[in-house]
């Protein structure tokens, strides 16, 4: 099977029962996970269906250039099965702690004229159920890494099936122990969360995360490179079910004259505020005139760049 390697991205054609390989490139030991069950989500959209059902999406998106699919000009569809962790938990927590609340002091005329802040005990518990997605691999692209993955339509990993779409696999850093404990810390910051919007401080707490799977899940994911009117642009696709992951894309005309038309109005307003606090000490004038400048340059600068943008989850 031909692997990625995580770290430099060097190609290796690796025999399927090696479980460890190290690159001859950058000596980085990256594992194929070979001795474990391992799944993966099948290639359900070949990049023609996954090109045209993103410029579909494409389409609904503001600042979208009509003139897009006539004149796009593909220059890469590479199908990548990147390593994630889907990983299943339920994470309890219970906790003693100091609430803050308000007392509120002579009432006149259906209000208060004084209000005192109380703090008083309190007591609580959170039970969550969170399907968390880990990377598994430093080469997956960080547009991608908070992708949420699911696992509902995974099949069991197949070589011959891999080699059969032309995917290529990406060499795994991220064992099942490193995976459950990033989950169990992602659980804990989360139900952190909860807490702090109970309590001001923390006396006691009491955690219960259990694990309920960890399952090893290949993603097919489309990397689309495109040019339109002599600039490139990138598009990911999750090929299972063409979403579009990330996606740059070039704007309209209006919404570059609208962030040029900010940019001018904000570079007249800094000259005019410039010349109004003139009559003052020289700091003031000079502190607006640079302060108005520097938002003017953002908007100009955004006037130039694609439009970014990712599909929302339903």
């Amino acid at each position: 099977m031909n692997y990625i390697c995580p770290e430099c991205g060097a190609s290796y054609d690796v025999d399927e029962k090696e479980v460890v390989v190290k690159c001859e490139h950058c000596s980085t030991v990256f594992k194929t996970l070979a001795d474990q069950k391992r799944y993966l989500l099948p290639m359900y959209y070949d990049s023609s269906a996954a090109i045209e059902n993103y410029l579909l999406w494409v389409k609904k998106q503001l600042g979208y250039d009509e003139a897009l699919p006539l004149h796009l000009e593909l220059k890469k569809a590479e199908l990548h099965f990147f390593p994630f962790w889907a990983v299943t938990l339920r994470a309890n927590t219970s906790f003693d702690g100091t609430g803050e609340d308000a007392e509120y002091r002579w009432p006149d005329s259906g209000g208060y004229r004084g209000v005192d802040t109380v703090y008083k005990d309190e007591q609580g518990s959170f039970e969550r159920f969170l399907e968390l997605s880990i990377p598994a691999s430093k080469e997956i692209p960080s547009v991608c890494e908070d992708y949420k993955v699911s696992a509902k339509a995974c099949k069991f990993y197949s070589s011959s099936y891999v080699k059969e779409v032309g995917g290529l696999l990406h060499g795994a850093t991220v064992d099942a122990e490193k995976a459950v404990k990033t989950a169990k810390d992602v659980a804990t910051a989360q139900l952190t969360v909860l807490i702090s919007e109970e309590v001001v401080e923390v006396k006691s707490r009491k955690d219960d995360i259990k694990i309920e799977q960890a399952l090893f899940l290949y993603v097919p994911v489309w990397r689309i490179v495109y040019k339109f009117r002599g600039k490139e642009y990138l598009a990911m696709i999750d090929a299972a079910s063409s979403r579009t992951i990330y996606a740059t894309y070039p704007p309209d005309i209006p919404e570059k004259a609208g962030y040029a038309g900010l940019g001018v109005a904000h570079a007249a307003a800094g000259v005019l505020s410039a010349i109004l606090l003139s009559h003052y000490s020289i700091v003031a004038p000079i502190a607006s005139f640079v302060g108005f400048m520097v938002v003017a340059a953002m908007y100009f600068s955004r006037s130039l760049r694609p439009t970014v943008a990712e599909e929302e989850e339903d």
